[in-house]
């Protein structure tokens, strides 16, 4: 198929192909231009294709998601003891 850049460098996806790449008005493309040829996928797919990349990275049972919620959760408690103990001094300098 062709398809002709228009104003403002705006290129029309035909019917045919949005279908196909499973798009519609409204979605995100991810473009690339390497060796010249322009390469546009949808975010969800560019999603799975980084996904599938890093799971050989992931160790069989590991859980990214919670080890990552669990951080913010310490993260938090250290941060709410900080605040605590700053609090708790400020406070003890307001005695006479």
């Amino acid at each position: 198929m062709r398809a002709t850049v228009g104003e403002g460098g705006r290129l029309v996806i035909p019917a045919e192909m949005r279908k196909a790449m499973g798009v519609k008005p409204g979605d995100t493309l991810v473009l690339k231009v390497q060796g010249g040829e322009l390469t546009a996928i949808s975010q969800l797919v560019s999603i799975r294709k980084v996904q599938e990349r890093l799971a050989a990275y992931k160790k069989p049972g590991e859980n990214v998601v919670d080890e990552f919620l669990a951080d913010r959760r310490e993260e938090r408690r250290r941060s709410d003891e900080r605040l605590d103990r700053l609090h708790a001094e400020g406070m003890a300098m307001k005695k006479p």
